[in-house]
């Protein structure tokens, strides 16, 4: 199962998957995720393998973290490609709490975005598989089905010529698997736990990433605000390998994510 992918390959992917009318859509491999090689030594860990780290300890409360709040409805296409990689991430902790009915409704909010991004036909066979391995609960073939619906979807914002959509669908997916596993470390601290927020670079590499979009796309108010606060998330997640988030550092991490998330769900500005 591919466990993390890199955010520069999805930049550059050019796959293209066709399958059989009525056909459930493969899993993309590794190779194909990742076959347009590294831009940079960033690795971004998916949310699967973030969330099977802190169950190993024991089952967390996940679906306390269910978002109770029915999706606000976007226009602006970056503001709706960040939600749309949060809502991926609110998947694989649907499937995570083993939700059959949760992962459902969080893939008809994935299928809503997807086709207000015009990627609509590129998730709705993925949409029927994610169903169908809800219904049989088969959660570790669903966190690879999730895993695909990414890759796929960048792959058509790629051909597109969406790029900055694929940076944004990722920064979007990652701060939510980060406000999650903040508050379910935050709920229950260990040093072990905490270890699992020890993700030096990569706010850096967002950043840099959004500071290379077009001034149109990086002076919006939402991705202005976001590369604001993504240097004291970055001081957070950056601790000395041998010395992991305090929990005092856990809270702020789970305070600043849940503020960060908010701008992205809330309201359109």
């Amino acid at each position: 199962m591919l466990r993390s992918v890199c955010l520069s390959s999805l930049l550059g992917l050019t796959v293209h998957v066709c399958f059989a009318e009525n056909a459930p859509p493969p899993p993309l491999d590794k190779d194909q995720v990742q076959g347009a090689g590294f831009i940079e030594e960033t690795t971004i860990p998916s949310p699967s393998e973030i969330f099977t780290t802190l169950s190993k300890g024991g089952k967390p409360d996940w679906s306390s973290l269910f978002r109770k709040e029915p999706p606000t409805p976007h226009r602006s296409r970056p503001l709706i490609a960040l939600n749309l990689g949060a809502r991926i991430a609110d998947g694989f902790l649907a499937a995570e709490a083993q939700d059959p009915q949760q992962v459902k409704n969080v893939s008809m909010e994935i299928k809503l975005l997807a086709k207000s991004l015009g990627l609509e036909q590129e998730f709705t066979g993925r949409n029927n598989s994610i169903a169908a391995f809800a219904d049989s609960r088969q959660w570790d073939a669903l966190d690879e089905e999730l895993e695909s619906v990414q890759g796929e979807l960048a792959a058509a914002m790629n051909g597109q010529h969406d790029d900055h959509l694929v940076t944004l669908m990722s920064l979007g997916c990652w701060l939510r698997s980060v406000e999650i596993a903040s508050a379910i470390v935050a709920a229950d601290y260990s040093v072990e736990k905490a270890k699992a927020l020890r993700l030096p670079g990569i706010c850096t590499f967002y950043a840099g990433q959004l500071s290379s979009m077009t001034e149109r796309i990086k002076s919006a108010t939402l991705v202005a605000e976001l590369q604001r606060r993504l240097p004291a998330l970055d001081a957070l997640l950056s601790q000395h390998p041998e010395t992991p988030p305090s929990a005092k550092g856990v809270t702020e991490m789970r305070d600043l994510t849940v503020e960060m998330i908010a701008l992205i769900t809330g309201p359109e500005k």
